[in-house]
């Protein structure tokens, strides 16, 4: 019976833990590749995250926060921003690795993002 409960618990434990991933994209009409790809850097900055990888040549823009309470890992922001057909294409995404995606952190993120973005692209 023992031997049950602790595979259970195990069972249970690594169904838990899974790796969220959260993202949104747009399309900008009226800005060219060079004013998206310059306010997505100042918009991941505005929100906190320290770009470790970026591409410029294949839009590519990597970043990742602190470490909270019940994360094993960082959160990951990645950013790929591309022009197709006279418009800019900006896609963001957000990859977790904890047990529960506290208070809607991914989705948050992804959303002060795309603010900071649109704020960044008004200035």
């Amino acid at each position: 019976m023992k031997k049950l409960w602790l595979v259970l618990l195990v069972l249970a434990f690594v169904c838990c833990t899974r790796q969220i991933i959260r993202q949104d994209a747009t399309f900008l009409d009226n800005y060219t590749f060079n004013e998206v790809w310059e306010a997505s850097i100042k918009a991941v900055n505005d929100i906190d995250f320290t770009i470790y990888s970026l591409d410029k040549e294949a839009g590519f823009i990597s970043a990742e926060s602190g470490q909270y309470v019940l994360q094993k890992a960082p959160p990951h922001l990645a950013i790929m921003i591309k022009e197709v057909g006279g418009k800019v294409s900006v896609n963001c995404k957000v990859l977790q690795k904890e047990y529960v995606d506290i208070f809607g952190y991914g989705k948050k993120t992804v959303d002060k993002f795309m603010g900071a973005l649109n704020l960044n692209l008004h200035r």
